[in-house]
Formats: structure tokens, C-alpha cells, sequence
């Protein structure tokens, strides 16, 4: 198994569903068990309320691009984690930040984000005029 293969097929699949506004095609990474804990909101479970949190976030921040950069990753067994940055470019303002993604291997032998956090490097427009990832 390449895990950085999985996890860069991963990124390059969900981005194409964010930038095309797809919430349940972001959703379909995730497991139907998600913990999501977004910036400035209380933490969200399962992949409906998940679907549902990206929508908003979708629906206010309409357009753009969005880019992941796999920092470090780790597995042991069943389980996986991932440290990396995003940025979403073309929007006003743009906005860049960071990630942690914990994976845990289905039964039909699929990666699947069972916990997912991210944050901005600081409030959106504020240092993040160049939303490139680094």
C-alpha cells in the first residue's frame, strides 16, 4: 500500500468536488461517523451534518480555487493520520491554512477521514493575499 499515493488521490479528487461546489462529493471521503471541527463553529458529526456544514461554507465562499499540500503522514495498522495546508485562491479574500485528518481503513479496504480539523493562518485577507500553498 502507498499511503502518499492514496492521500495525494484523495486531495486531487476532493478538490475537484469542492471546486465544483459538490458537498456530498466532498462528503463521500469522509466516514458516515465524522467528526468535524471547523474553524468558529461547534463540532459537527456524521457525513449528513458534514454535507451540510461544506454547503453553507460553499454557499458563502462561492467560486475559487481550492488546493491541498500533503505536509506528513503517518499509518499504523487500520488507522492513518495527515498534516497539511490548504488554500483557497480566487475568492475575495482568499484564504490559506492548515489541516489534520485522521483515517481509518473500511472494511472494503477504502481510507475514509473519521476526524478532520482545520484552521486559517489568520482571519481571511489578513497575511493571506498570496493563498498559494507552500
Amino acid at each position: 500500500m502507498d499511503m502518499r499515493k492514496t492521500l495525494e488521490d484523495f486531495h486531487a479528487a476532493y478538490n475537484e468536488a469542492f471546486n465544483r461546489g459538490d458537498a456530498a462529493g466532498c462528503a463521500a471521503f469522509f466516514s458516515e461517523d465524522v467528526a468535524l471541527l471547523a474553524p468558529d463553529q461547534p463540532m459537527v458529526r456524521g457525513r449528513k451534518a458534514f454535507e451540510e456544514a461544506y454547503q453553507s461554507r460553499m454557499d458563502q465562499d462561492s467560486g475559487g480555487t481550492h488546493t491541498n499540500a500533503l505536509v506528513e503522514y503517518g499509518v499504523e495498522g487500520d488507522m492513518a493520520y495527515e498534516i497539511g495546508t490548504f488554500a483557497v485562491a480566487g475568492t475575495n479574500p482568499p484564504e490559506k491554512g492548515k489541516f489534520v485528518n485522521i483515517l481509518k481503513r473500511q472494511p472494503d479496504g477504502t481510507w475514509k477521514v473519521t476526524v478532520s480539523i482545520f484552521n486559517s493562518d489568520g482571519p481571511r485577507g489578513e497575511d493571506q493575499a498570496d493563498a498559494s500553498t507552500t
